[in-house]
């Protein structure tokens, strides 16, 4: 078993060159990059036991070599807070495309609280994805003299939606070797540079996994409800921010994502009412001013959720809400890797 670390970015500006150019600018790309072609397939049963148990089971075709995943939650935080996103991680290679995935290839502690033998026989392909990576290594030493392997991916995704394809472009960082601070200090240096324009990317903080993105798309989970987090700290309101934003972007139902959108402007409002001192408050009180002099509520719900996603990728509150998820979720010393 592994345990993935990692730091994921929507992309909604840019292309894999703009990165690589970055890292190599930076001296922090390590080799020659790579491309590769990667088919996802999820599985689970028809009343989604897996899923309700925080499972999720893949099939990956990459490059025609397949392997079987299983990941599970990393504990109260549900194994992801805002673009933090850490998982006990299961592999076992395959021979081509299973019918059904061969749960005895995993240690049995895994299902130990579910019918494993009702789940086996009731498993089934419930969605998939197509994925163009581009993947590099990112290594070096961090101020305080702590060396870092990171694996740093461009994917070029196409999900398998009600309506047909959905296209998006993601960036991950997962950490190979070294601690999250690692993490951290690289993210920081590639949001800084977005920020003086040394490059055309633009990202936002990624806090839904492809499974889940997959899901909502297929239609099989509903966007979700917004978070009821306390807001009397930085912590809450990221969470409830990052909820919020979930809803927006990724809800069908009009009605629901302008309610969503509602609810957003009384997070701005309850902000601004509370102050607190801290560099998130200032970058969440630019996004509300930034807000209202975009008019957003004025704007057809379409045109709302292409202008929220450029506010959101602005680099200070980007690189706020990692430092906040990090620090909740990435406290211990096991979740990084050795």
């Amino acid at each position: 078993m592994g345990r993935e670390t990692e730091f994921k970015f929507m992309v909604e500006a840019g292309s894999p060159g703009d990165v690589l150019d970055w890292a190599a600018k930076a001296g922090l790309m390590k080799g020659r990059p790579q491309q590769r072609h990667l088919d996802n397939y999820y599985y689970d049963t028809p009343d989604f036991r897996l899923r309700q148990a925080g499972i999720a089971l893949r099939t990956r075709c990459s490059d025609g070599k397949w392997e079987l995943t299983v990941k599970t939650r990393a504990g109260a935080s549900d194994g992801k807070t805002g673009g933090v996103h850490v998982h006990p991680e299961y592999n076992a290679a395959v021979n081509g495309k299973p019918e059904k995935p061969d749960l005895s290839l995993f240690p049995a502690e895994i299902f130990q609280d579910l019918p494993r033998s009702e789940i086996q026989d009731n498993l089934r392909e419930f969605m998939s994805q197509r994925c163009l990576r581009t993947v590099f290594i990112i290594a070096g030493t961090t101020p305080v003299h702590e060396d870092f392997v990171i694996e740093a991916s461009f994917d070029e995704v196409v999900y398998q939606g009600k309506h047909g394809g959905i296209p998006g472009k993601e960036l991950e960082l997962e950490l190979k070797e070294g601690t999250v601070n690692a993490l951290l200090y690289v993210s920081a240096i590639l949001l800084a540079a977005e920020k003086a324009s040394e490059m055309p990317l633009k990202l936002r903080i990624g806090s839904v996994s492809k499974m889940q993105r997959a899901a909502i798309y297929a239609g099989i989970i509903p966007a979700g409800e917004p978070e009821q987090a306390d807001l009397s700290s930085d912590r809450g309101r990221c969470r409830a921010l990052s909820g919020l934003e979930r809803i927006c972007f990724l809800e069908e139902d009009a009605i629901r994502a302008a309610q969503a959108f509602k609810s957003l402007e009384d997070l701005f409002r309850k902000v601004r009412a509370n102050p607190l001192s801290s560099p998130f408050q200032e970058a969440l009180e630019r996004l509300a001013r930034d807000y209202e002099e975009k008019k957003l509520p004025d704007l057809p719900l379409p045109q709302r959720k292409e202008v929220l996603k450029q506010l959101l990728t602005d680099p200070d509150l980007v690189l706020a809400r990692l430092r906040l998820d990090a620090a909740y979720s990435l406290s211990s010393p096991s979740s990084g890797r050795n």
